[in-house]
């Protein structure tokens, strides 16, 4: 059994095309006799709205409840409950059933529902969200709890498991698209940083002929020779020192003292 939510504002709406004659599949119900007319029925409710195949008999009582919070916007919360193609018709009973354990499960049971039959092999749940005293169901998480709720009625009535979305190769497909658009977008991100490194202006420190670098051997014999270029300059700082003459200084002369004869 698939669950598929809608959410909307207008009751009247969902009550004119769940009674109609349908769109896309011809919109059908069968009496207690057997026969079949066009439009849907409703099979399951807690407004007392069994059996009624004209939506005006139902729509007013969930106005009357979306009145008393007029500024709670898509106050109608619809689902589709379907079992799957090779799964057993049940009856109006048990999808009388089914409905009424759906919303249990759901939490809105005490807020105006019903549930109208149109096909043989889904159903559909219409409720206000909010209640005749204005409290509001907000339905977190609904797509979630209403695939679990599925699930269980699925045990509970003996029917066929349907496949769930989100399945392994699902995610798998998701995930390969995912490093598809990961990849592209790192392939994109390279040939951009490229073309603005080729159009990019060299620097002067890159534009200059950089001196080829000299070996070890090289580096040492230039040591060498510095070394020996100041050993030269210092012998002939000395050899200069050596040769410049001895300068005496005079010597002073006492007053009344002469020079031994």
């Amino acid at each position: 059994m698939i669950a598929k939510i809608t959410r909307g504002s207008r009751a009247g709406d969902i009550g004119a095309y769940l009674h109609g004659p349908g769109k896309a599949n011809e919109h059908v119900y069968y009496d207690t006799m057997g026969q079949q007319h066009s439009g849907g029925q409703v099979i399951g409710s807690n407004i007392g709205a069994e059996g009624q195949t004209d939506p005006a008999r139902w729509v007013p009582e969930l106005r009357a409840a979306q009145q008393t919070r007029p500024e709670i916007t898509k106050g109608i919360w619809q689902a589709s409950l379907r079992n799957t193609a090779n799964d057993r018709v049940l009856s109006n009973d048990e999808w009388a059933e089914v409905a009424q354990s759906f919303a249990e499960k759901m939490g809105f049971e005490n807020h105006p529902w019903v549930a109208v039959r149109h096909g043989a092999d889904h159903v559909h749940i219409v409720v206000s969200r909010v209640d005749y005293e204005g409290n509001v169901w907000h339905g977190r998480n609904d797509r979630r709890q209403a695939q679990t709720a599925c699930q269980q009625l699925e045990r509970t009535h003996g029917l066929e498991v349907a496949a769930r979305r989100r399945t392994g190769p699902k995610q798998t497909v998701t995930q390969a698209r995912t490093d598809h658009r990961r990849k592209a977008a790192l392939s994109t991100l390279r040939r951009h940083t490229a073309e603005k490194l080729r159009a990019r202006p060299p620097r002067q420190d890159e534009s200059r002929s950089r001196p080829p670098e000299r070996t070890r051997e090289e580096q040492q014999k230039a040591v060498r020779e510095a070394v020996a270029k100041k050993l030269a300059a210092r012998k002939e700082q000395s050899a200069a020192a050596r040769s410049k003459p001895e300068i005496v200084p005079d010597q002073k002369i006492r007053p009344g003292r002469g020079p031994k004869l």
